[in-house]
């Protein structure tokens, strides 16, 4: 089998697992699909979220990886009141595209992820922007950009889970 086909499944395969374990609000395995140097972010949908730098415009989400653990604990207890009792969630991946420049694999794909809370269902729209490198033989996500193809939260008004 051609080898671009072999890494486009490869890389799908880690793409569903990461939707499944957040809809399965699996967080810690979760993580565990990132790099010890991971970051995770979502640019404001008023810039080109695809070239958007944290440095020079206001995100909704910049973690590193301390944070995102930090997220993930957050999300866990009890006194994170806007997740007790947890939205119900559903994320969808479609359209992966990849490609490989040296040893880091860019990955893009589109997203719909839904959340059921409170008599309320929100729909996140949008695409992914994953960086993912080999560790020990396995894909690794070393950053995930989350670019929201809407002009505004409003009406979810907040990101209280992982997109």
């Amino acid at each position: 089998m051609d080898e671009n086909i072999l890494l486009r499944l490869r890389v799908e395969d880690l793409l569903y697992r990461e939707a499944d374990l957040l809809d399965l609000w699996r967080l810690e395995e979760w993580l565990a699909l990132y790099t010890d140097d991971a970051h995770y972010h979502v640019p404001p949908s008023d810039v080109d979220g695809d070239h958007a730098d944290p440095n020079t415009s206001l995100f909704y989400i910049v973690d590193d990886a301390v944070r995102m653990r930090e997220r993930v604990i957050r999300l866990s207890k009890v006194g994170a009141h806007s997740e007790h009792p947890r939205s119900k969630v559903r994320h969808l991946v479609s359209n992966v595209r990849v490609r490989r420049e040296g040893a880091t694999i860019h990955a893009r794909s589109s997203f719909a992820v839904w959340r059921a809370k409170d008599i309320t269902t929100d729909v996140f729209v949008g695409h992914y922007l994953h960086e993912l490198v080999e560790q020990d033989g396995e894909l690794k996500i070393a950053k995930k950009t989350c670019v929201l193809d809407m002009e505004a939260l409003r009406p979810h008004a907040r990101i209280s889970i992982i997109l």
